[in-house]
């Protein structure tokens, strides 16, 4: 119809292209510069040593690592993450044709990559963030750690309870021995009907040999899932013991509830991110539900990744634990972390709040106005923080300026080791007490603190958490860690992991946090150039 633009190159006309691969990328385009940041002397130890384990002169000349991880590395950049995608990239898109130089590995080439050198694939997160430290983008002033839920490659469907799978394991027996019996009793006639020659080969799979590997791998997985179960059963040392249940798919993922409150197979992935410019200093990838006990090995990885350890280090409340706390200042770093009995966004004390636990400190008498202000507990009563421990006596002084005097002693055993704890208290001094209903859920029992060898480490973070700098720099997680999730699922559009098994998704993380910290060396390109 006239009217319209007509086309600009018809199919059928002969045109010339540019003459050089060269020519089609942009100077300026983000493949250049990766490709230039690979083939650095920053990588050449890795990637020579690498190398150095293939086998040479020995069938079809394999694809040079450097290659392969470069082109893991891109797609990972652009949310090409399935080995399929990666091949179709390198026939049609031109920025990886370049990259590639005109190779195309099939799919199978590429998840047999990832999927044989994990290792080395996880150095190299290590070796990018080392441009980033010798180009000045890690400061290692103030290192935030957190965790976020990541779907493992399972469907809920897939997660049965023990006694299910046993059910299924000793079926699948049964019918591996009888397909065995069978193999047997057939490989024997043909030896003495046709000797070395059979008649007739089915098509691949279709053999019992292939039937048999495949019953085979699911009653390893079986196997797998039953040994979990008894693993996070011995793990549990305390509380209520987790379901026996597992994934029949990926039995190293655990059922977790996400935000939206909705329990699946999951696994938690964990980061420590620098606070200059957003580099992830540290990754890790566990089958926790809780965040809890992964504060130390971050901070530790943190210092073996970049030759120095954080000045400071916050996290939410879930990583405040007394072993933490005391690890943390054992190795003389600062951390802000809210109470473990307090939300993680929760507003700090107000002004009169901390003057009413300045005069319970000084053993003043409080008045209507400062008991009002006192801060209270999630069950509404007056908070542990209200009450003054005075260590000669080994007491603690209640607002009410009663003293509260040990009752027993105990030891309890915690996912984290032993907690050897005190309760204090005072029951007659409570039950007389005009403000007993405000602190103690029996007045008749009187209300009881406890106390472990940790508390010390508490007061300390508390003292420092209720400062102006202790809460302004708590705040500055929201624009550290926090953003590198949001980006990692909303932009990179990982949400669920691709490859099963703990250790297969541990080297999946590491790469996403790579492309993290790559788009970061591309984005400061004028300090990383001059490095390299």
């Amino acid at each position: 119809m006239s009217g319209f633009r007509t086309p600009e190159q018809p199919r059928g006309q002969s045109v010339l292209w540019a003459h050089r691969l060269e020519d089609a990328v942009p100077q300026d385009h983000p493949v250049r510069l990766l490709n230039y940041l690979l083939h650095s002397e920053a990588f050449d130890d890795t990637f020579t040593a690498w190398a150095g384990e293939y086998v040479l002169m020995e069938g079809k000349p394999p694809y040079h690592p450097r290659d392969l991880s470069a082109l893991y590395l891109y797609g990972m950049m652009n949310r090409l993450r399935s080995s399929r995608q990666l091949e179709s990239a390198c026939h049609n898109r031109l920025d990886v044709i370049w990259l590639m130089q005109g190779q195309k590995p099939d799919h199978s080439t590429v998840a047999s990559f990832v999927r044989q050198h994990g290792r080395h694939l996880r150095k190299l997160f290590r070796d990018v963030l080392g441009v980033a430290v010798r180009a000045g983008l890690v400061g290692l002033d103030h290192l935030t750690v957190d965790g976020t839920k990541i779907e493992a490659d399972a469907g809920k469907n897939s997660v049965r309870g023990e006694r299910k799978i046993e059910s299924w394991l000793s079926h699948l027996d049964e019918k591996i021995d009888a397909l065995e019996a069978e193999w047997s009793e057939n490989e024997r006639r043909e030896a003495l009907l046709f000797g070395d020659q059979a008649p007739w080969v089915p098509p691949k799979g279709r053999t019992e040999k292939h039937k048999l590997a495949k019953l085979q791998r699911q009653r390893d997985r079986l196997n797998k899932a039953l040994q979990q179960i008894e693993r996070r059963r011995q793990e549990c040392s305390s509380g209520k013991p987790p379901k026996p249940i597992a994934s029949t798919t990926d039995p190293d993922s655990r059922c977790m509830k996400d935000k939206e409150g909705r329990s699946k197979p999951n696994y938690n992935g964990q980061a420590a991110v620098d606070d200059a410019q957003g580099v992830i200093a540290a990754v890790e990838v566990n089958d926790q539900p809780q965040d809890s006990g992964q504060l130390t090995p971050l901070v530790e990885q943190t210092l073996e990744n970049c030759g120095q350890k954080p000045r400071a280090v916050s996290a939410d409340s879930q990583y405040n634990t007394g072993p933490e706390l005391a690890s943390m200042e054992e190795k003389g770093v600062i951390s802000y972390l809210p109470d473990s009995g307090q939300n993680s966004e929760a507003a700090p004390a107000d002004e009169a709040a901390r003057q009413a636990l300045e005069a319970v400190g000084q053993g003043q008498t409080l008045g209507k106005e400062q008991w009002e202000a006192l801060p209270r507990s999630p069950q509404g009563l007056i908070d542990k923080s209200a009450f003054s421990y005075d260590k000669q006596k080994d007491e603690y002084r209640c607002p009410a300026g009663r003293w509260l005097r040990v009752l027993r002693s105990s030891r309890d055993r915690k996912k984290w080791g032993t907690a050897i704890r005190r309760q204090y208290g005072h029951p007659t001094a409570c039950a007389s007490c005009d403000r007993a209903a405000m602190c103690c859920k029996d007045p008749a029992k009187g209300r009881v603190i406890n106390r472990d060898q940790y508390e010390d480490h508490r007061q300390r973070l508390r003292e420092r958490m209720a400062t102006q700098v202790g809460r302004a720099t708590y705040r500055r997680r929201k624009h550290t860690v926090e953003p590198r999730f949001g980006q990692i699922k909303h932009v990179l559009g990982v949400r669920r992991f691709m490859r099963r098994g703990l250790e297969a998704v541990r080297t999946e993380w590491s790469m996403v946090c790579t492309a993290v910290n790559i788009g970061i060396l591309l984005r400061h390109w004028k300090e990383v150039a001059p490095i390299l």
